[in-house]
């Protein structure tokens, strides 16, 4: 019995006592859960489908020489990293209804894909990329972020295990796909296989748009969907710990970059990112395209062992570090499996088949994504522009490292070995778990780890004086005060 209670907690989390929350948490679940993990899933179908179209045909019909692919990838980058400083922005504003605007989002890269369907030069789809890089900003931090808005910190950690799922669902989804429209549709109506991948894809966003502009309620303070009462508005806001809400301006930045918060997270995760290098880079697909020795569907398949384990491993640890509400570990565990795979990459004699067990042993890089999130979103949570950006750091500032590491370091040009990004990826490992014990140690010494939350009466008694100061002075957990930040009445 005391085992059945456990499997339970693990896997599902802390009992429900409350019928009322009990009814809310499966509205929740329902409505904003499963619209957060079908946007990620054909963000990371429509994102991950120019690897799969360059290895169908894509290359040798609009041309790709040289590392074009490699700058076509890092172009989409630059794109998401644009993009993602009006999204942070717009996204804690408290002023764009969430509701539409996420859907909108969705709506604009879901014909940008179609449009690199129909583009016959490299320049082309470069710019049609780049616009899907801006809107696509929004997806992956911006989930994160309504997460945090609406689950208990004991909830978070599943919840965002979901969101990552599902991206690499996608992509392993665009490899089925792919290989199945190469050997069921090439050449259909004059349009190439990979060219109807992009149409497809198209079809297949289009009714997660639609369900959002219909269902997805955004904020929990900005919320006006009608399976939502009122009470249950209030509960859901009650059941949160509490905190007073920022209004967003200039000092709004001082307040952030001044916060020792913002660089930990943002800085470890630009280092974490490095050892997702074999979901980022594709170093197995175009190793297997430059041999030779393997069909168009072969190349499809064969890597989606790497994003099966990494489905798996990624719920796995997330369940784990919710149930012991402890995550700051997960980031050694990542780091060792990683940079095992990156020791025997580097080995000139490994056979094929130690490849690729390497490649994926390599799929447990993505672990530490779900956590790092969610342990970022319970740490900032009392400052919702602190959170805001804090999660758009963590998710342009990795961007901003795979830019120019695809070039640098996993150039189409180095195969068949990508020595110096095995090397690179390998020297990221050992540098990345120092900093998560130093993020760990320091919240440890702050009290940041607050399981429980604030109640109402201690809120509105803490923040009865500031209500009446057009100018309120916040004290951040590193021990500053910053009176650029007016406090409106607490949520």
């Amino acid at each position: 019995m005391g085992l059945g209670r456990e499997l339970r907690h693990f896997f599902l989390g802390e009992k429900v006592t409350d019928p009322a929350e009990r009814a809310l948490l499966r509205k929740v679940d329902t409505f904003i859960l499963s619209y957060l993990c079908l946007s990620q899933f054909v963000n990371y179908l429509d994102r991950s489908n120019l690897a799969n179209a360059y290895v169908s045909g894509m290359k040798e019909e609009v041309g790709f020489v040289g590392n074009a692919y490699n700058k076509t990838v890092t172009i989409f980058t630059v794109g998401y990293i644009i993009g993602g400083i009006p999204q942070s922005l717009i996204v804690s504003s408290h002023k764009v209804r969430l509701s539409y605007w996420l859907p909108f989002c969705c709506f604009c890269w879901g014909l940008l894909t179609l449009g690199v369907g129909f583009c016959h030069h490299v320049w082309q789809i470069q710019v049609v990329r780049f616009f899907m890089g801006m809107f696509e900003s929004v997806s992956f931090a911006g989930g994160h972020y309504i997460l945090g808005s609406w689950y208990k910190p004991s909830e978070l950690g599943k919840r965002a295990c979901l969101l990552t799922a599902a991206q690499n669902l996608g992509s392993l989804f665009a490899g089925i796909m792919q290989g199945a429209i190469y050997t069921t549709m090439d050449g259909r109506l004059g349009l190439s296989g990979w060219r109807w991948l992009m149409i497809i894809n198209c079809l297949m966003t289009t009714p997660i748009w639609i369900l959002g502009f219909l269902t997805f309620p955004g904020e929990v303070t900005n919320c006006n969907r009608w399976y939502l009462s009122e009470d249950e508005k209030k509960l859901a806001i009650s059941r949160l710990p509490v905190h007073k809400t920022t209004h967003l301006n200039w000092g709004v930045f001082r307040k952030v970059f001044g916060d020792w918060r913002f660089w930990a997270f943002v800085g470890q995760f630009c280092f974490n990112t490095q050892m997702e290098w074999v979901g980022l880079y594709t170093p197995m697909t175009l190793w297997m395209k430059w041999t030779g020795n393997y069909t168009v569907p072969q190349i499809n398949y064969y890597p989606l062992g790497t994003t099966t384990i990494t489905v798996v491993s990624t719920c796995l640890f997330a369940l784990w570090t919710d149930y012991t509400q402890s995550r700051w570990w997960v980031n050694i565990v990542m780091a060792f499996c990683s940079g095992t795979s990156c020791i025997m990459l580097l080995v000139p004699s490994l056979p094929v088949a130690g490849k690729f067990f390497a490649w994926y042993l390599a799929g447990m890089g993505f672990i530490g994504q779900a956590v790092n999130f969610s342990w970022a979103n319970e740490i900032c949570r009392d400052d919702d522009q602190l959170r805001s950006l804090v999660l758009y750091g963590m998710a342009q500032g990795s961007n901003v490292m795979i830019a120019w590491w695809n070039i640098v370091f996993f150039s189409v040009t180095d195969l068949p070995n990508f020595t110096k990004g095995y090397s690179a990826s390998l020297a990221v490992c050992i540098l990345s778990p120092p900093i998560a014990v130093f993020i760990h140690k320091r919240c440890q010494k702050l009290g940041l780890y607050r399981r429980t939350p604030i109640t109402n009466t201690q809120c509105i008694a803490e923040s009865s004086d500031s209500k009446e100061a057009s100018m309120a002075v916040h004290t951040n957990p590193g021990g500053e005060k910053d009176t650029s930040v007016s406090v409106s009445q607490s949520i």
